[in-house]
């Protein structure tokens, strides 16, 4: 449900913004990225499954051959961090791309630093003062 918001809020956001930039809309680049948001979610459930099935791969080879690869806690328990781990990470990844577009339509830069001058500026006619004066 997360991930569903956080595409939700990017897909908005590049709306906005690309509609406030004088762009015209166009169905092809929103379903673009529609499916690039439902490739990476796709590819993220199938390597989320294929972690899960570790245990039961495992299992099977334990049956068929007699040999045992690995302990069933040691994979239940690492497939379980794996599949913890690729859901954070794609709560983060698109958490970072959905925040980006948010700063973006804000007009907010956080990328802008501030210079400091020992030049002396006339505060009425905004030019440089000499030393002398």
């Amino acid at each position: 449900m997360v991930l569903a918001i956080l595409v939700i809020v990017n897909t908005t956001c590049g709306i906005i913004h690309n509609l406030h930039d004088g762009q015209v809309f166009s169905w092809k680049v929103l379903f673009k990225g529609l499916g690039k948001a439902f490739v990476y979610y796709a590819s993220a459930v199938l390597t989320s499954i294929a972690f899960t099935m570790l245990p039961f791969i495992n299992a099977l080879i334990t049956n068929t051959f007699q040999v045992e690869l690995f302990a069933n806690d040691t994979l239940q328990t690492l497939s379980a961090v794996a599949v913890v781990g690729v859901v954070i990470a794609s709560v983060i990844t698109q958490g970072k791309k959905a925040l980006e577009g948010v700063i973006e339509l804000s007009g907010v830069s956080v990328t802008n630093k501030e210079e400091i001058t020992w030049e002396v500026r006339d505060p009425l006619t905004d030019e440089p003062m000499n030393k002398g004066e």
